[in-house]
């Protein structure tokens, strides 16, 4: 193991058994390296975006979209000074057009400190920082640039462009490790990261198929090298396994055997003006292609030729002359010899791959930021970081630990808030110690246990403490205090999994109800698919909108049977994108805590904040815990629920009590003013997700505030023993049940398919159920309801209705709207005594149509009406009858049963 510091400062994975490689990151090597980046980040946070569209040379033969640059090393011909430009190898002419390279070393830049800040602080502002960036290169129509390079290293009056231009875009490999690393942040949108890859992929198709491409790739030299560099980065963001392959046979049958001598010099390079820095870079270049596949089964640092040429040779060759360059037995280069050497990527790669402290010890002392452009564009890596495994990765953001406190806590068994520096008094922000502790809990499997009685207040930092292991909040109590907040979208607890997700191979469509799935997985597995080219729920009213992408979420077990209870809903003739979930297979338990959120004061928009507990692993318990809010006022921005159940399956939530949020108005999409609230529950994609026993603290029947749960996504639902003001089912929910629970004002809101029971319970809302007229009151399948109490508007004089809905058939939802096609109605009491004058009896139906009112209307959309209602045993307080509807034109084919 390789050790810098002789103090007792360790990382979380010095005390497990991770292997040497991965060891190496509790080294102090990279100290330097995370202020370096935060510098760098606080810098670049506020600058604007600058792209190819801010500059263009009158010599350029392309458009403003165009990437243009001149060949360094080309020179006006003193015997012509207005004719074609004459070649001056190894010296730069100062006079010809930068400023497009500037611009994208400038991004190049912004991207990789901004990436590693938050990869080194799970911070989301500096993503935050990074987007506009990145909106403008790829995406925004007037700024981005057109993905080719069809007018680089232009020569006058010889060629518009050149194949060996493409070495400009070395810049965009950090970009691309930037987007990998921000992707999953939940920053940026799927929409956005899908556009940029979009552009990469495009990028990627032109230079491995244009001219211009296949020339750089057979140049030979640095120049063949950079192009499987980039090729591969590239291909790896947007997933070509193709391409990823082609580089890594490139490697091994072309660059390494036609570059390298049997020394580990580069023959090709010495022999140039400049062989020192282009034998550095060239070697560079090597060890960052090779780094490419750092993650994959075959390592390319281990790769040798039959003749003994390999990576480490070219290292051991280069290495000598890097520590002592006056070493260097070669000519001196014509230019920038006294700028070299600086911090080489290949010394820090090479120093991880084979275990060489002396690499990595020179890597370390030499400049990481220079100001010579030359040097800048013949640096591959500039933020190291964004290059490491995904295991190293996965430990640079951790904080040190004492070893003696480290021990202790191994031996207790758990760790405690306090251990970390938590105060507990309610008054000294203690989020950095809530996620030390849970960092270090995380990394040795220990549980955490809360300090009984403690009052821990957290102020509005962006820090996010991830729960992997079990969780005792105790009697404890969390202020959470949103007045002032750096980042609304960071959750303060994130129950999240150590299985990480990947995407899924060889499934091109899916039909609806589909059993098996052509897939053999590791293990069972939440599948997520989506089709982007395909809308659904394109909402209508006050709050219309475009849709949403067409999306589903399934369980498979290892051979790709679909689970039975959560169904295909779905044809898709076409994925874009399909990912699977490996499944926790030990349960992860969450107990007590009494939570206060003092509500932040902002304008009353669709500005939502996220600070909250979310969870995002499979198998979980919440037990116990409490929450309530304070501080709300006249206008308020709402909240995506104190629990958050997203991206998981099978999670139960018992004996908790929760708060319905003020409601507030603002004006919605279509201009109109409307309520608006916060959910104190949210279920986003998720399966199984169970509520048994659990209340909220304010009046159900209480008006003033919102209802209580709002679900999108999201299959086999379940209220049991629970008193609510509401349950939402709302985008693509599939099979409910509610069972002896009340629900107050807001009551049932629900569209989506299957089965939805409602059992042994009492309703209070203006209807029993209703079909979310905004989304189309689409319920396709069956409604049971049984054994039941329905108190209409919780007692006030209202016309009364069971299922209530709207839908006039002339807006296009992206899918058939269905009423369900069968509705059983056993043992229910209608408390209806308190009624108008002139009401005539509570009705199945409410008048989904008032405008069809005879055979002669017609529906642009068709709306597909229930087929048959069974009613056993339906009791009125007032003695009146259950009638069919009010509308009896639009339910006159419906076939009613009563026994």
């Amino acid at each position: 193991m390789i050790h810098y510091l002789p103090v007792l400062l360790f990382v979380f994975n010095l005390f497990s058994t991770n292997e040497p490689k991965a060891e190496f990151i509790d080294a102090d090597i990279f100290s330097k390296e995370r202020e370096r980046v935060l510098r760098l980040a606080e810098e670049y946070k506020s600058l604007i975006p600058v792209t190819v569209t801010a500059t263009s040379s009158p010599r350029t033969a392309g458009g403003v979209h165009d990437f243009y640059s001149e060949g360094d090393y080309w020179w006006p011909d003193p015997a012509n000074p207005e004719g074609p430009y004459i070649q001056r190898d190894g010296l730069t002419n100062p006079g010809n057009f930068t400023a497009h390279r500037e611009a994208m070393i400038r991004f190049s830049q912004i991207s990789g400190a901004l990436a590693s800040a938050y990869l080194v602080t799970g911070e989301k502002k500096y993503v935050e920082y990074l987007l506009p960036h990145l909106r403008a290169w790829f995406i925004e129509e007037g700024t981005k640039m057109n993905p080719n390079l069809l007018y680089a290293q232009a020569i006058k009056g010889r060629v518009t462009g050149r194949g060996i231009g493409i070495i400009d875009t070395i810049q965009l490999m950090e970009v691309a490790k930037a987007i990998e690393t921000v992707e999953g942040s939940g920053v940026i949108s799927a929409l956005d990261i899908q556009q940029m890859k979009d552009w990469f992929a495009a990028y990627l198709t032109w230079m491995t198929t244009h001219p211009y491409g296949i020339d750089e790739r057979d140049h030979g030299n640095n120049h063949s090298v950079c192009w499987a560099m980039q090729a591969a980065v590239f291909a790896q963001l947007v997933d070509n396994k193709e391409v990823l392959d082609y580089c890594k046979k490139m490697f091994k049958t072309v660059l390494l055997p036609d570059q390298m001598a049997e020394d580990g010099s580069f023959p090709l390079e010495l022999k140039r003006t400049k062989p020192f820095g282009y034998s550095l870079f060239t070697l560079d270049a090597m060890a960052t292609l090779c780094q490419v596949y750092v993650d994959d089964s075959e390592d390319l640092f281990a790769y040798e030729t039959s003749d003994g040429k390999s990576l480490e040779k070219g290292i051991s060759f280069l290495f000598p002359f890097v520590a002592d360059k006056d070493s260097w037995p070669y000519q001196k280069d014509v230019m920038y010899w006294d700028q070299w050497p600086v911090r080489h990527p290949f010394l820090l790669f090479g120093g991880l791959a084979y275990d060489q402290e002396n690499y990595l010890q020179l890597w370390d002392s030499l400049d990481a930021d220079f100001a010579t452009p030359e040097i800048i564009r013949n640096m591959p890596v500039r933020f190291p970081l964004l290059w490491l495994s995904k295991k190293e990765k996965k430990e640079i953001g951790k904080s040190v630990v004492n070893a003696d406190l480290a021990s202790r806590l191994i031996a207790s068994g758990e760790v405690r808030y306090s251990d970390f520096g938590a105060k507990g008094d309610g008054k000294t922000d203690d989020m950095k110690a809530l996620v030390a502790a849970h960092e270090f809990a995380n990394a040795q499997g220990l549980p955490v246990k809360a300090d009984d009685g403690a009052i821990y207040y957290i102020g509005g930092k962006d820090l996010t403490a991830i729960i992997k292991t079990d969780t005792d909040f105790g009697t404890a109590s969390f202020v959470i205090d949103d007045r002032e907040v750096g980042n609304r979208n960071s959750p303060i607890f994130l129950v999240s999994s150590s299985l990480e997700s990947y995407k899924v191979e060889g499934v091109k469509s899916l039909k609806k109800n589909q059993k098996k799935v052509d897939l053999q997985l590791p293990g069972p597995a939440l599948i997520t698919v989506t089709d982007t080219t395909t809308k659904r729920y394109i909402r209508f009213g006050p709050n219309q909108n475009n849709g949403a992408s067409q999306t589903d979420i399934f369980l498979v077990d290892r051979d790709g049977n679909v689970s039975e209870d959560a169904p295909i809903i779905w044809d898709f003739d076409q994925i874009t994108e399909i990912t699977a979930l490996p499944i926790d297979e030990n349960k992860l338990t969450i107990i007590g805590g009494q939570f206060k959120t003092i509500a932040n004061r902002e304008e009353s928009k669709y500005n939502y904040y996220m600070r909250n507990i979310s969870i995002q692993r499979s198998n979980v318990i919440v037990d116990g815990l409490k929450h309530e809010i304070t501080g709300e006022g006249e206008h308020g921005a709402p909240y995506s629920g104190f629990l958050n159940i997203s991206n998981c399956t099978d999670v139960r939530v018992e004996n908790v009590v929760l708060t319905g949020h003020q409601t507030y108005q603002t004006i919605g999409s279509a201009g109109a003013p409307v309520s608006m609230g916060s959910y104190d529950i949210i279920v986003g994609r998720a399966l199984n997700v169970s509520f048994v026993n659990c209340s909220q603290t304010n009046d159900i029947d209480d008006s003033n505030f919102w209802g209580i749960m709002g679900s999108n996504f999201s299959k086999n639902l379940l209220f049991d023993n629970c008193t609510f003001s509401r349950f939402d089912a709302h985008m693509g929910v599939a099979n409910a049940t509610i069972r002896n629970s009340t629900l107050g004002h807001m009551g049932i809101n629900a569209i989506g398919s299957g089965t939805f029971t409602v059992e042994n319970s009492e309703i209070r809302a203006r209807s029993l159920v209703n079909l979310r007229s905004d989304y189309g009151s689409t319920w396709e399948g069956k409604m049971i309801i049984r054994d039941c109490r329905f108190v209409p508007a919780a007692g006030k004089p209202i016309h009364a209705s069971l299922i209530s809905g709207s839908n006039s058939g002339q807006h296009d939802f992206g899918y058939i709207c269905y009423m369900p096609e069968q509705i059983i109605i056993e043992n229910l009491i209608i408390d209806d005594s308190n009624h108008p004058e002139d009401y005539g009896g509570p009705t199945i139906f409410g008048n989904f149509n008032p405008k069809r009112i005879d055979d002669s209307y017609l529906e642009k959309f068709p709306y597909v009406i229930t087929k048959e209602v069974f009613i056993k045993n339906v009791t009125t307080s007032s003695g009146k009858d259950l009638r069919i509807s009010d509308n009896e034109v639009m339910f006159k084919g419906v076939r009613v049963e009563r026994k």
